[in-house]
């Protein structure tokens, strides 16, 4: 049985309930940033990471501490995926910052990064995590589409579960 976890940083609830919703998709254990202990990853086959960009393009307080604990940690997690919330209309020019600061620090381990997601269907006009016609992982906008979280929430485990077993 695959073991997922899924690590969230979380403000104001909002990536909580994201968090929430893929828990209930994967079957994964959900803990949070600022009480997890990187040693404890070892050992889970999908390791998630979630947390939201704040103001212009500054990852979640929580989430950044626990990727400097990451960084120092001597731990294989095999893989990765990212989603991050953001408010595309607000904060256009840093939609989802947080997700290429995340991505880095994955990058810096070494640890391979899946559940790279279609820039269409957003409106921004700027955004580190945007490479070509993809973020580096699933952005999540409450603010101005939460109509459309649950269908993109189901698309990306589909598309995790089939990126783990290709």
């Amino acid at each position: 049985m695959m073991i997922t976890v899924i690590v969230t940083g979380s403000t104001t609830g909002n990536t909580d309930d994201v968090a929430d919703e893929l828990r209930e998709l994967l079957g994964a254990k959900i803990t949070p940033a600022h009480t997890t202990d990187p040693h404890s990853l070892s050992g889970c086959d999908l390791l998630i990471l979630g947390a939201s960009t704040w103001d212009d393009g500054v990852l979640q307080d929580d989430m950044d501490a626990f990727l400097q604990k990451l960084a120092a940690a001597n731990v294989e997690i095999p893989c990765a995926a990212i989603f991050g919330l953001g408010d595309q209309i607000g904060y256009s020019d840093t939609f989802v910052d947080g997700i290429a600061d995340i991505a880095a620090a994955l990058d810096a381990k070494g640890i391979r990064r899946i559940g790279a997601w279609p820039v269409a269907d957003y409106e921004f006009t700027a955004s580190r995590a945007a490479h070509g016609d993809h973020f580096m992982g699933l952005p999540v906008d409450q603010d101005n589409q939460p109509g459309k979280t649950t269908q993109r929430l189901t698309a990306w485990v589909d598309q995790l579960k089939r990126e783990l077993a290709g």
